[in-house]
C-alpha cells in the first residue's frame, strides 16, 4: 500500500482504493502513515495550531525549571536571595501551565492515540491546578521573610512534582505523535546518555526499595501480628517484649523506610501518578508510627497514674481497677485500628513495588529502542 501511495504521487494517478486509504506524511526523507480516515490536510492544521505550541509550551516550562533544578537539601538550606530566585522561576513555570499549556491541552486531536495522551496530560493537569498549583497561588510573588521557612517545604515538593508532570506528558504526547516515531536525532543528543544514567539509577533504587520491603516484611508479620493479636485478646496496651519489638519496628519504618521513599521521590524519572502514590506512603505511614507509639505512652501514663491514686479502701481499689482496665480497653482499641491501617499500608506499598518496578523496566527498554 505505501508502495502504491508513493507511486501515485508520482504519476499524480490516484490507485484504486487510494480514497480510504491511509495518507502519507514525510518526516525527514520518510513516508509516515497517518491512522485510517485522517488526512493529512486535518493533521497539518492541528500540528501547526495545537500539538507544536503544546510541545513548545511544555519545553519551555521544562527549560524554566531546569536552571532551578536545585536538591532538596539545596533548597531548605540556600541563601534567601537564591530561594526568592528559584520562587520567581517557579511561579513563571505556574503561570505558563495555566495561562498557556491548559489551553492547548483542552483542543481534541484528530490521532486516536495522541487524542488519549491529551486528555490524560489534561485531567493530570486539573487534578495538579486544584492541588499543588493552588497551594503555589497562595504565596505573595515576593515572599516575605516569616514565610521563608514554609516557602522553602513547598518548594522542595513542588518542583519534582511539577517536572514530573512535565516530563511525563511530553514523553506520551511525543510517543502519540505521528513525526515521534522518527527521533534518531534524540539518540545522538546530549540529553540521550543522561536520561540513561537517570533511568539506570532510578531502576537501581527502586529494585533496592524492593529488596529492603522484603525484609520489612517478614518483621512485619512477626511483630505487627504479635502485637495485634495480643490487643484483639488482651483488650490491653501491650509490655515488655511485645511492645519493644514493636517500637523498634515502628522506629524502623518511620524512619528508615519514609527515608529512601523521600530519596526516590526527588529523582528524576519518576512519573507524577507514581508521585502521587509514594507521597501518600511519606506522608501517612510515619503519622500512624507515631500516632501509636504516643497513644501507647499515653495510655500507660494514665494507667501508672490511676494506680497511683488508688485509696486503701477496696472500694477505692475496685474502682481504680475498673478504671484502669477501661482506660486499656479504649487505647488498645484505638492503637488496633491504626496498627491494622499500617498493616494495609505497608501490604500494599509491598504490593506496589513489584508492578512499579515492571513499568520503570519497560520505560528503560523503550528509552534504548528505535520506535
Amino acid at each position: 500500500m505505501t508502495r502504491r501511495l508513493l507511486e501515485f504521487r508520482r504519476r499524480g494517478k490516484p490507485p484504486r482504493g487510494a480514497e480510504d486509504a491511509p495518507q502519507l506524511i514525510l518526516v525527514g526523507s520518510d513516508p509516515v502513515e497517518l491512522p485510517q480516515g485522517v488526512s493529512a490536510s486535518r493533521w497539518a492544521l492541528e500540528r501547526r495550531n495545537w500539538q507544536n505550541p503544546r510541545i513548545r509550551s511544555i519545553l519551555g516550562c521544562v527549560d524554566l525549571l531546569d536552571s532551578v533544578m536545585e536538591s532538596n537539601y539545596a533548597i531548605l538550606h540556600c541563601s534567601p536571595e537564591r530561594l526568592r530566585e528559584i520562587w520567581v522561576q517557579v511561579r513563571k513555570v505556574t503561570e505558563q501551565m495555566r495561562g498557556q499549556l491548559a489551553p492547548l491541552l483542552s483542543e481534541p486531536s484528530c490521532i486516536p492515540q495522541l487524542e488519549r495522551a491529551r486528555a490524560d496530560a489534561q485531567l493530570a493537569l486539573e487534578l495538579l491546578d486544584r492541588g499543588l498549583l493552588a497551594d503555589l497561588e497562595k504565596f505573595p510573588g515576593d515572599i516575605p521573610d516569616g514565610k521563608l521557612g514554609a516557602a522553602r517545604k513547598l518548594l522542595c515538593i513542588s518542583i519534582g512534582k511539577l517536572h514530573a508532570y512535565l516530563q511525563d506528558t511530553f514523553g506520551r504526547l511525543m510517543e502519540a505523535d505521528p513525526r515521534g516515531r522518527h527521533n534518531a536525532d534524540y539518540f545522538m543528543s546530549r540529553k540521550f546518555p543522561r536520561d540513561i544514567e537517570e533511568a539506570e539509577w532510578l531502576h537501581a533504587s527502586v529494585a533496592h526499595l524492593q529488596q529492603y520491603l522484603q525484609n520489612v516484611e517478614s518483621t512485619r508479620r512477626h511483630r505487627l501480628g504479635a502485637a495485634m493479636e495480643a490487643l484483639r485478646q488482651e483488650k490491653m496496651i501491650p509490655y515488655g517484649r511485645v511492645w519493644r519489638e514493636l517500637e523498634e519496628f515502628l522506629d524502623l519504618v518511620a524512619t528508615d523506610l519514609a527515608d529512601k521513599l523521600r530519596s526516590i521521590l526527588a529523582l528524576r524519572g519518576v512519573r507524577f501518578d507514581e508521585m502521587e502514590i509514594l507521597d501518600h506512603y511519606v506522608v501517612e505511614v510515619p503519622v500512624i508510627c507515631r500516632q501509636v507509639s504516643e497513644l501507647g505512652a499515653t495510655g500507660r501514663a494514665i494507667t501508672e497514674q490511676l494506680k497511683a491514686s488508688a485509696g486503701l479502701t477496696r472500694e477505692r481499689r475496685e474502682a481504680t481497677i475498673a478504671a484502669m482496665l477501661e482506660v486499656h480497653a479504649v487505647f488498645a482499641k484505638r492503637i488496633h485500628r491504626l496498627l491494622n491501617n499500617l498493616h494495609r499500608s505497608l501490604r500494599d506499598l509491598w504490593m506496589f513495588v513489584p508492578f512499579w518496578l515492571e513499568a520503570i523496566e519497560k520505560r528503560r527498554a523503550l528509552l534504548l529502542k528505535r520506535q
